[in-house]
């Protein structure tokens, strides 16, 4: 009994390994599939266009120091398979590229050991120790120089030789002038601050001849760091504006001749955070009211961030080496993907690699510019902004007409930030009911007047009216005026509703925009409904069943003319919908008998008229009077 249960056990343990070895088979019949699929698909790659990546990689990384050898950079996934990911990273590093990551961080780990040892034995006092630090970073910046420059695609965030040195240099140079001010107190703030401003500068420099985007990036983001990192009392707003200035004068230049999108959102994000603390009266109460320092930055910030995208691309158009296209990364590629399918949505084109920043910076920044400086000089009133926006909305225009057309989506965005400066500035201009009006009467131009093929301004032209209706709406349901001020509501209302029925009616002509003329209709329909609703039921509630039964019947007599849209009729019978709901609950139990008689009697007339006009053989009647 016990041999056949050991015989039993055998077998099982037989098929056991018998299966495992039959997966063991498949899965490297798959992977050994799928690396000669992977294998084929690059030797297929077409020699154009890898003769043509490796050309621009060349190209983008910067002209060689003349004979200095030039050695190709290996490719970072060189032997990278599928399956076997781990590995592909650790295999396709090169043994210098170890050699030197290991070494130069044995040799910083060695320094920091002596540095500690020689502080706890005493043999070096404070300037000693500075003397040194600036020593070794003058060491390692002089062996950066000696070492070839390497090729490799602009930006790339692996590092290579020469580039490890002279980052260790400056990071050096960094903990160095920091320990001299806060640890040891041998120079003063002051004096610190400008050493790290120098070593940004230096940094901009080896970013720009190295054609690495790291060193830019510790350019910025340390200068706009420095007056957190080292803070002291500001004594004059004057200092403080200079040196944010040239810190973003820094990005900008770097901007204008690399395109590396992370230094300019950077520098954007981090000059407005600084001008939003400085003018921020929570943190300084009245100090910074009224300077004429802090007004000139906000003045000079706003107009660089607006003329720094598009000044960027004509420069690039030059064809001149100093400025180098940007490199597309797979994150702007997927950005340009996104972008891509918005503005199809929105009736718009294809979109650049920039079109993001052009964009978002254009826009927005004469807004920051007149909002901080509104805080600077709150005496000041509003509408004097609303004044200066609407000349910038008529300059704007006046660079869109007498533009050469050689981008057109510069002349886009010129003209969208034309009508969205406007309308910015009329609402700051005019009172809260006559900026709706205001919106509405400048939705309706612009819709009429801008071809579709500019999305940018007919969405905002839709965007606004909408927000006035809703406006307006709110405000009638609020029941909050009375007197002169309700007259101006009701005055508002009425060209809103006027102006939606315009730019419905031309939408609804549009196959493309249909959709959006339909909620727009939809949309002013309701809130002409509620203005009649809250001007007549005051005065007397049969009334409004009696106007909405005549605005019904008018809707769908019109709809059956040549030309009307359907979307008239469903109007028109939503309105009678709501005639015969008003009758049967509200009116019928509120409004005495006789009255009550003659509302439904003149209800049942309209019915009748406008059933008998909708009449299908009227209808043709009509069309054939017409041709004869």
């Amino acid at each position: 009994m016990d041999s056949s249960r050991d015989s039993e056990l055998d077998e099982r343990l037989a098929k056991i390994e018998a299966a495992i070895l039959g997966l063991q088979r498949s899965m490297d019949a798959v992977l050994a599939e799928r690396r000669s699929a992977f294998s084929a698909r690059a030797a297929e790659a077409p020699r154009e266009q890898r003769e043509h990546v490796s050309a621009g990689a060349a190209s983008s990384a910067g002209s060689p120091s003349p004979g200095s050898p030039i050695r190709p950079r290996t490719p970072r996934n060189a032997s990278a398979e599928p399956g076997d990911p781990l590995s592909s990273w650790f295999t396709s590093r090169s043994a210098e590229w170890w050699l030197s990551r290991v070494g130069i961080g044995f040799v910083v780990l060695a320094v920091l050991l002596l540095y500690g040892y020689a502080i706890d034995k005493g043999w070096i006092t404070p300037p000693i120790r500075v003397f040194a630090g600036l020593l070794v970073g003058a060491l390692l910046f002089g062996a950066a120089s000696l070492v070839p420059r390497e090729t490799g695609p602009a930006g790339e965030s692996d590092l290579g030789f020469r580039e490890l040195l002279f980052g260790g240099g400056l990071a050096i140079w960094y903990v160095t002038a920091y320990g001299a001010a806060v640890w040891y107190q041998l120079i003063p703030i002051p004096v610190a601050r400008l050493a790290l401003f120098v070593l940004g500068i230096v940094s901009t420099w080896i970013a720009l001849e190295e054609h690495r985007a790291i060193f830019a990036i510790v350019a910025v983001a340390s200068g706009f760091a420095t007056p957190f990192i080292l803070p002291a009392p500001v004594e004059s707003m004057t200092e403080m504006s200079l040196y944010v200035g040239a810190v973003a004068a820094i990005g900008l230049m770097i901007y204008m001749m690399r395109g590396w999108h992370s230094i300019l959102w950077i520098t954007f994000i981090a000059f407005w955070m600084i001008v939003a603390t400085q003018t921020s009266l929570n943190a300084f109460g009245s100090a910074r009211l009224g300077s004429v320092a802090l007004s000139l930055l906000v003045l000079a910030g706003g107009a660089a961030f607006t003329r720094a995208p598009l000044l960027r691309r004509q420069l690039l158009a030059l064809g001149s080496p100093r400025y180098t296209a940007t490199p597309i990364t797979g994150g702007i590629r997927g950005l340009m993907e996104s972008i891509d399918s918005f503005s199809a949505a929105l009736g718009g084109g294809k979109s650049a690699s920039d079109s993001l920043i052009v964009w978002l910076l254009t826009l927005s920044s004469p807004i920051l510019a007149v909002g901080f400086l509104g805080q600077l000089w709150p005496s000041v009133p509003d509408e004097v902004s609303g004044l200066v926006l609407v000349l910038l909305g008529a300059g704007a225009l006046a660079l869109f007409t007498r533009g050469s057309r050689a981008d057109s989506e510069i002349a886009h965005v010129e003209l969208t930030a034309a009508v969205f400066w406007t309308l910015i500035g009329v609402g700051r201009i005019a009172p809260n009911p006559e900026s709706l009006s205001a919106y509405a009467a400048l939705a309706a131009l612009v819709i009429d007047r801008v071809p579709r093929r500019f999305a940018g301004p007919r969405v905002l032209a839709k965007l606004f009216i909408g927000l006035s209706l809703l406006s307006i709406a709110g405000h009638e349901l609020s029941f909050a005026d009375t007197g002169l001020t309700r007259l101006r509501w009701l005055a508002a209302g009425t060209i809103a509703v006027a102006a939606t029925a315009f730019i419905a009616r031309r939408l609804l002509a549009e196959p493309a925009e249909e959709s959006h003329g339909k909620v727009l209709a939809v949309a002013g329909y309701l809130t002409g409904l509620i203005i009649l609703w809250r001007v007549l039921e005051p005065i007397w509630p049969p009334l409004v069943t009696a106007s909405y039964a005549l605005v019904g019947a008018g809707l769908l007599i019109l709809s059956r003319r040549e030309g009307g849209h359907p979307q008239l009729k469903y109007l028109g019978g939503a309105t009678m919908l709501i005639v015969v709901g008003r009758l049967l609950l509200v009116d019928l139990s509120s409004v005495e008998a006789i009255w009550r008689v003659l509302l439904f009697l003149a209800c049942g007339a309209v019915f009748l008229y406008t059933g008998y006009r909708m009449q299908a053989g009227r209808a043709k009647a009509g069309e054939k009077t017409k041709r004869t």
